[in-house]
């Protein structure tokens, strides 16, 4: 994530925690929280038994499917998961809009880079916070990839393309694992600033009268 769009993530948090929305900042703070315990429990990366058994069925159903159980998935806490599914669903979309002839901007295009926004930014947040866990959900999702067809629209309909895609998240994989330091240290210091900007706006919300967070809702 970059400085521009964390930011901007702070800013709209600021805006929703000014007309009442303290419920979603604290989301974004237990969020941390719970990676922290995780990250404790030092536990190698893995999916439950029946995510195994879902992917199989995803893979038969348009891209965007993947997002929608990723965020279920998230929900309950099953970051992993949700992950595996988010990544996989990035590049079975990728896949299918750049050999798909019917593709749309406006349609698939549009709504693969709504998706990917909208679900990815709360998993990137989880998956910052371990860098290992990080690589290692990259490289179970691209061995998925790489050994099981997308039946839904095969690589057979272009296996070169099909096989670029795989080859661009493994010099993802790699850039990170050359440069754990770095992308630790630039990680750690977008979540410090979150949480310091979380933990102000919902304080600054708190110090307001009852009428004047009554005032503020209105005027949304």
């Amino acid at each position: 994530m970059t400085k521009f769009i964390t930011f901007f993530i702070i800013l709209f948090l600021t805006v929703q925690v000014c007309v009442g929305q303290v419920e979603q900042l604290q989301l974004y703070k237990n969020l941390y929280k719970t990676a922290d315990s995780l990250n404790k429990m030092r536990r190698l990366f893995s999916i439950d038994s029946i995510t195994k058994i879902e992917v199989k069925k995803l893979d038969k159903k348009h891209p965007a499917k993947y997002f929608e159980k990723a965020a279920e998935l998230f929900k309950t806490n099953q970051f992993n998961d949700a992950s595996f599914l988010y990544y996989l669903g990035v590049l079975r979309y990728r896949f299918y809009n750049s050999v798909n002839p019917d593709y749309q901007a406006s349609g698939d295009g549009a709504l693969a880079a709504s998706l990917q926004y909208a679900v990815g930014e709360t998993i990137n947040l989880y998956l910052k916070n371990n860098i290992d866990n990080f690589i290692s959900a990259l490289k179970f999702t691209t061995d998925y990839y790489k050994n099981n067809d997308y039946e839904f629209y095969s690589k057979q309909k272009n296996i070169d393309k099909y096989n670029k895609l795989f080859d661009n998240f493994s010099n993802l994989i790699s850039d990170l694992e050359k440069n754990k330091e770095k992308y630790k240290k630039e990680w750690d210091e977008e979540r410090n600033l979150m949480i310091t900007n979380i933990d102000k706006a919902i304080d600054e919300y708190n110090k307001m009268t009852p009428e004047e967070k009554a005032k503020l809702k209105d005027n949304n």
